[in-house]
């Protein structure tokens, strides 16, 4: 299927009365070290001659948690952080939302208009990213006269490579017109204007009240059912989800006139701009089943998220305490890998290999030694 061009973003110098950059995350207090390392790597990257406003919406977020925070941006002279309890009559609206997975704040990017009515676009970034661009050309991005830009999802990436549509994808064909556009909802560009002209917000509102059971991915889905046809898509690079251990060319050709063409490209020269570590291996967590600690994801995450903070001065009791557990449990895996190298052959041999590598690379990082 061919794609329509994704937009390109070239460095566009701000003018003084576009100076600001808004940004917003929002997250639970559980949630404050990935969050902190997200702000680290956002105000490592941003630009001279510009401020940063980042906003964080939260739930009653702990007032060490917000220090810690605070003391992330505190170097940046030029980087402002403030923080807002999502208000009541917000929570209010989204209690039918799926409770056991997602809390009201997963609603509250598509409220961002209501929530921060002094501002004309913003950025919105889940916790679970890292920068390695300036999220000023991200907010300049031409929006080519749409409400909003996101990029595509890794679940379409996934169908084109398999030739078949992903199980969640055939469910959004019931309201769809073309699955395979289904976008990511970590990462957006929001035209507030725009959605406060068009009343976008109500519209939102009545997809999630208009179903008794929850979407399964639900301010991702009602983003997509809502604004089909209507979001510009995105550069992968700056909603980087696609990371692999290698791409054969059969994987390569299968890409060529999508949107995704170039992803190959950018994931083996690490060239992201913003990596987007989404499912369920968070590499700042204690893995709960020990085969986690070999899934690709969760080894690359770690060797990406670890560089970062470790580089923090904020939550370092928290950071010290996981650093100390996961060390033995890697060394542990690496001695099992090992030893089954000596019985693998072909791929099998060459992924345990790759495996063991970047699990060295890891263990170094949490050790203190340069990767």
């Amino acid at each position: 299927m061919k794609f329509p061009d994704v937009m390109t973003i070239p460095p566009v110098p701000a003018p003084p009365e576009q100076s600001r950059i808004p940004v917003m995350f929002s997250a639970t207090g559980g949630w404050g070290l990935p969050l902190s390392v997200a702000i680290h790597t956002l105000c490592l990257h941003a630009g001279s001659g510009r401020f940063y406003d980042i906003h964080i919406v939260h739930d009653g977020m702990d007032a060490r948690i917000i220090q810690e925070l605070n003391r992330v941006a505190a170097p940046f002279p030029q980087v402002s952080l403030s923080f807002l309890q999502l208000p009541e009559q917000f929570r209010q609206l989204f209690q039918n939302g799926n409770k056991n997975r997602y809390s009201p704040l997963a609603y509250a990017r598509l409220m961002a208009g209501s929530l921060f009515p002094q501002y004309g676009r913003i950025v919105y970034l889940d916790a679970d990213t890292l920068l390695a661009g300036d999220v000023a050309e991200l907010y300049f991005s031409n929006l080519r006269g749409a409400p909003a830009a996101a990029a595509g999802d890794g679940l379409a990436l996934w169908s084109i490579e398999e030739g078949t549509m992903h199980p969640h994808l055939e469910y959004m064909g019931s309201y769809l017109s073309s699955p395979l556009s289904y976008c990511n909802s970590g990462v957006l560009v929001l035209d507030l204007d725009q959605m406060r002209r068009r009343n976008l917000e109500h519209r939102l509102l009545q997809q999630l009240r208009s179903r008794p059971e929850p979407f399964p991915y639900p301010d991702q889905d009602i983003l997509n059912i809502a604004l089909h046809g209507d979001i510009t898509p995105l550069p992968p690079e700056w909603n980087f989800q696609f990371l692999s251990w290698t791409w054969d060319e059969e994987r390569i050709q299968r890409l060529r006139g999508t949107e995704f063409e170039n992803v190959p490209s950018i994931s083996c020269g690490h060239a992201w701009k913003l990596l987007h570590m989404v499912g369920p291996e968070k590499p700042w967590r204690l893995p709960d089943v020990p085969g986690t600690i070999g899934q690709f994801h969760w080894i690359l995450y770690s060797f990406f998220w670890w560089q970062e903070a470790k580089k923090l001065p904020a939550f370092r009791k928290e950071l010290d305490a996981i650093s100390r557990g996961l060390a033995p449990l890697i060394r542990r895996h690496i001695h099992s890998q090992q030893w089954k190298l000596f019985f693998s052959r072909g791929h099998i041999f060459r992924r345990r290999r790759d495996r063991i590598r970047w699990l060295k690379k890891v263990l170094s990082i949490l050790d203190g030694r340069k990767p």
